[in-house]
């Protein structure tokens, strides 16, 4: 738990939340806290609910799944699979975002190969890799690249290369079709 004075009072806050899903099924809020497994997953966070300690997994050593822990009451995890279902890219967006604020992902590009470091030094460990030329087909431009032009972006969950330039002349690489199979 976190700690703040306040008025000379020490008070204890609960790790902040994400919420990802609103209202699925109504009243129940899904997302993840601020100190979180090492594994892509969705749980009560809302006031309400939390205590319930509701969750999802949605990812299995780089696959994607959606296994509930038991407990979860069939209206309530048929109302959120049906919403995961909806809303997955944009869940795993959130999430690969979340794994580059806590270092959980790492990107090298050794002889063409770009290769993504998932939960390193984590029991979830696993890594992808593609070709360079997969990403810049140009030949000419693709023997350009360099280490220090490949770079993770927080914001957009990505992986940039040209991530000095300009971001008009950068190229984007989203991760959600990479990442998960």
């Amino acid at each position: 738990m976190q700690r703040t004075r306040t008025a000379g009072v020490a008070e204890r806050r609960p790790p902040k939340a994400m919420v990802i899903i609103r209202d699925k099924p109504p009243t129940y809020d899904w997302g993840w806290f601020s100190r979180e497994d090492q594994r892509m997953h969705l749980q009560t966070v809302d006031k309400d609910h939390r205590h319930l300690h509701y969750k999802v997994w949605l990812e299995e050593k780089g696959r994607k799944v959606l296994v509930p822990e038991p407990g979860i009451p069939a209206k309530v995890l048929k109302a959120l699979q049906n919403e995961v279902g909806k809303q997955r890219g944009r869940i795993e967006a959130y999430w690969i975002a979340f794994m580059i604020k806590n270092s959980w992902l790492r990107v090298q590009l050794k002889s063409g190969l770009i290769t993504l470091f998932a939960y390193p030094h984590s029991p979830n460990h696993f890594e992808r890799s593609l070709p360079l030329a997969d990403v810049i087909p140009n030949e000419d431009v693709a023997k350009k690249v360099s280490l220090a032009d490949v770079a993770l972006n927080e914001e957009y969950g990505m992986v940039e290369i040209f991530a000095k330039r300009d971001e008009a002349r950068r190229v984007h690489l989203p991760l959600e079709n990479v990442l998960w199979q």
